[in-house]
């Protein structure tokens, strides 16, 4: 029988490695120092300008409170302004500020850079290698979702 104790410990070790990493708060392109969260907020209404706090609720999977609270924080810093819709009195729609078209763009750029890095990691990975990986992960995505839904 093998000894998983050295694959389990590696896999804990990376997973949170990842957390600190991703944890940390940045900037992006201006002096404004921003979350994780925040910059993923950022990061959606700039992909989807003029949105409401409703639709930004479900695009990042949180509820519309906390979509508020953190609109408010955005504000705030100056990278997102909410104006009344032009469609209705009642709604709220967002954009970025020039600063938080500047973090938007930053983060994209981020995104790329660490994005390239990891997949010159992959280029050299045989395929039926790479394969097994992704079934693998998808495997271990499906553990974890299943533990998360218990009580």
């Amino acid at each position: 029988m093998r000894d998983y104790s050295k694959l389990i410990t590696l896999m804990e070790r990376i997973i949170h490695k990842y957390n600190q990493w991703e944890d940390k708060k940045r900037t992006y392109g201006t002096e404004i120092l921003l979350s994780k969260s925040e910059i993923h907020t950022i990061s959606a209404v700039g992909d989807n300008p003029g949105i409401n706090i409703t639709s930004l609720a479900d695009v990042l999977g949180i509820t519309k409170g906390a979509a508020s609270q953190m609109i408010y924080k955005l504000v705030d810093k100056g990278t997102v302004v909410k104006k009344v819709s032009p469609d209705s009195d009642t709604e709220v729609v967002l954009s970025l500020t020039d600063d938080g078209m500047k973090n938007y763009k930053a983060h994209q750029e981020y995104h790329k850079q660490t994005n390239d890095e990891s997949l010159k990691l992959l280029d050299d990975m045989p395929e039926p290698f790479y394969e097994y990986m992704l079934s693998y992960f998808s495997a271990f995505e499906e553990s974890i979702d299943k533990k998360l839904e218990e009580k």
